[in-house]
């Protein structure tokens, strides 16, 4: 997983780093779909992470801008991080304009598991019919 210091932001590394953990297990519906689910700070989606006391704002940058899931994470954010023991506050923002997502954000890990399964694909070729 990404380290708490790695994604911009303010905080305890402690309250951070457990922020960060429930954030990597919401998986990025699109790379559920190509058989890798990843999570979100491994798709490299979270761009700023700040928590102040008990409050916790994020800031998620899309794969793309036009992104159908954009409530579905907003709701799962807020779910996850208000279950934890000490946040009763929780910001959600998506992130567009100038800074765009690549797959040179996803952690090594991600990139790899990436890899694998397009190789998995490729050497499998196309489905056959019976």
């Amino acid at each position: 997983m990404t380290k708490p210091g790695a994604i911009a932001g303010l905080g305890p590394a402690d309250r951070r780093a457990e922020v960060l953990s429930e954030l990597d297990r919401i998986v990025d519906p699109c790379s559920q779909a190509l058989g890798t689910p990843v999570g979100l700070v491994g798709m490299g989606m979270i761009e700023r992470l700040d928590v102040t006391g008990n409050a916790v704002s994020v800031a998620v940058l899309p794969t793309f801008p036009a992104c159908l899931f954009q409530g579905k994470f907003e709701i799962e954010i807020e779910t996850r991080l208000r279950a934890l023991r000490w946040c009763d506050r929780v910001t959600v923002g998506f992130v567009h304009g100038d800074v765009t997502w690549d797959e040179s954000r996803m952690s090594a890990a991600a990139r790899a598991r990436l890899r694998r399964q397009r190789n998995e694909t490729t050497e499998a070729g196309p489905a056959r019919e019976s």
